[in-house]
């Protein structure tokens, strides 16, 4: 091992009533964070799976041994032992940047509409569902949108895709990519760093290292940068230009996302370039924020960072739309593949047609390729498809399956026991949002993490995030699931925007409300017209729109578009009601 590794795991399945003790060469400190188990069968029915969290001070060029000493209610003993050697060197650590960035502020004003658009659209290839759609989001940004779209940037942006030292999934040394945004105050006299750097975990399908303004967490790393922050995003191993850029994605992984993710906050926090980002010479207060996939890894960051992170202190996690309870999710996914799905909430919003590929393409692969769950590719596959023998031994609590059972609830936050009781550090605010009619992901897993935190921590959970009949219509409209998860994103992070700027205020007085403000629903009300005049253009095509829906339908829509009092719109709404002669 790399004698710069701050931080060792020892996973395993244990009893309720073990207590541990930690000793060894290295001296561990230890924190055991233990999860309820359920679903499996023969001697590990009933137990628990511990993680072990160590952190040692290793001496270079030599041996080590880490034991894990437990005592059972019924007095007997048992150990867990790591045996390892450090090299005799550290890896050279620092960011090495490898491309980079800028942007004026008019530019970065213009990111987020952009984005959105694109986002939506992408989604939307008839003119006509696109032009009702783009009127919903007006709605929205009118009602809803107070930051993202409606502050004008009060700086210009630096953005560096950098490498930096960390591991790879088996603990080796590894080279991982990420991105570092900052504001551009070079000469300017009047920048107050905030009190907070932010760290952003990316969602399904971003890499922040490839600067690509049309990737959401490239996007949202330069609005926070325009704000006056430094934000560190990190890429997934996996993902971007490191020594994993060719191998499954670490996807949904708790411990090895966190470790390298914490691995590189360190890194720009000790690179003097970024000195003036951040007023803490000790601890540097931190806020981690994602939306689905990166609220899993989010969360994941702040217990590792509860566990005790030198020098960073946690202390909000914006959490939004995420797969916290990561088995439940999965089984649920199963439940609809075979028929299965009695109504319960982990299966009956579920949209099979998205969710399998992403169990194939995505959750799988990394667990297949970096734990032990004895399974391979054809233990689970039928072509491009999870195979009917795998479904029903999952749902059959077939034996053969517990190793992955395992896997998957170790990464799920929702079980664990007691971490109150167990996380040295249980200062931070943790913000929780879901959307009730989210379709990727159920609300209950952000419903039950709420429940696994209280007491104990500071949580606020807003189980109505996009609630509104707005959101229901989208819901209506639009026949992709992930629609309606993308644009709470937006809904979220607008949030997640006022409630940094506002917290800040409150503790130093200091407003980072820039000046100008922007109408954030134009852009899509201008957006509606376009549409528009390309579904009147497209007689057939909205000819066949008219087909399929119901007369009360198609009152309903037109009333919407006659709502806005504009011309096109007006037409559009008149040739929806009544047919052509």
């Amino acid at each position: 091992m790399d004698p710069a590794t701050r931080s060792l795991h020892v996973v395993h399945v244990a009893d309720a009533d073990w207590r541990f003790e930690y000793s060894g060469t290295c001296e561990p400190t230890g924190i055991a964070l233990r999860r309820e188990l359920v679903d499996l069968g023969g001697p590990d029915a009933g137990r628990e799976v511990v993680d072990h969290r160590l952190a040692c001070t290793l001496e270079p060029g030599a041996d080590h041994e880490v034991h894990v000493d437990a005592t059972a209610g019924d007095g007997s003993r048992h150990r867990a032992a790591l045996e390892f050697s450090s090299a005799a060197e550290a890896v050279a650590t620092g960011l090495e940047v490898r491309a980079a960035a800028g942007l004026s502020r008019r530019t970065v004003d213009r990111l987020f509409g952009q984005y959105v658009r694109d986002a939506v659209l992408r989604e939307v290839d008839t003119p006509i569902v696109g032009t009702l759609v783009a009127l919903l989001v007006a709605e929205i940004a009118e009602r809803a949108w107070t930051e993202l779209g409606a502050r004008e940037a009060t700086w210009g942006t630096l953005s560096a895709a950098v490498s930096y030292h960390s591991r790879d999934p088996s603990g080796a040394p590894a080279a991982l990519s990420g991105l570092v945004a900052m504001p551009d105050v070079v000469g300017a006299p009047d920048y107050v760093p905030p009190d907070r750097i932010v760290v952003l975990a990316h969602a399904t399908g971003s890499t922040p290292s490839r600067l690509d303004p049309t990737d959401g967490s490239v996007v949202l790393a330069n609005l926070l940068a325009g704000r006056g922050y430094l934000v560190i995003a990190p890429d997934n191993w996996g993902r971007g230009h490191g020594d994993g850029a060719d191998e499954p994605e670490t996807y949904l992984m708790a411990n090895r996302v966190a470790a390298n993710g914490l691995d590189m906050v360190r890194a720009v926090l000790d690179d003097a370039r970024y000195a003036a980002f951040h007023d803490a010479p000790d601890t540097v207060d931190v806020a981690v924020l994602g939306y689905s996939q990166g609220a899993h890894s989010a969360v994941a960051l702040w217990l590792a960072g509860a566990s005790g992170a030198d020098g960073i202190g946690f202390r909000e996690v914006y959490a939004g739309g995420g797969p916290h309870d990561l088995y439940r999710s999965f089984l649920g996914v199963f439940e609809r593949l075979a028929d299965r799905c009695d109504g319960n909430p982990w299966c009956r919003a579920v949209d099979r047609d998205v969710m399998e590929p992403y169990a194939v393409g995505r959750i799988l692969p990394a667990f297949l390729r970096y734990t032990e769950v004895g399974l391979a590719g054809d233990d689970i596959l039928d072509g491009d498809r999870l195979s009917e023998a795998f479904v029903t031994g999952m749902l059959d609590g077939e034996e053969r399956f517990d190793a992955l059972r395992t896997m998957l609830q170790l990464n799920s936050f929702p079980n664990l026991v007691d971490p109150a009781a167990t996380l040295p550090d249980t200062d931070a605010r943790i913000l929780l949002y879901h959307s009730p009619f989210d379709r990727l992901l159920p609300q209950r897993n952000t419903a039950d993490l709420a429940t696994a935190l209280l007491p104990g921590f500071d949580v606020t959970a807003d189980l109505e995030a996009c609630s509104s009949g707005t959101f229901e219509e989208l819901g209506e409209l639009v026949d992709m699931a992930g629609v309606v998860h993308t644009i709470c994103a937006f809904e979220v992070f607008d949030r997640v925007f006022r409630d940094l700027r506002e917290g800040e205020a409150a503790r130093t007085g200091y407003d980072r409300a820039a000046g100008g403000a922007l109408d954030a629903a134009a852009p899509w009300r201008d957006l509606a017209e376009r549409r528009a005049g390309m579904a009147l253009a497209d007689g057939a095509r909205l000819a066949a729109f008219r087909a399929e829906q119901s007369q009360i339908r198609l009152r309903s829509l037109s009333r919407r578009l006659r709502a806005a009092d504009s011309p096109a719109l007006r037409e559009l709404a008149d040739r929806l009601w009544r047919a052509p002669p």
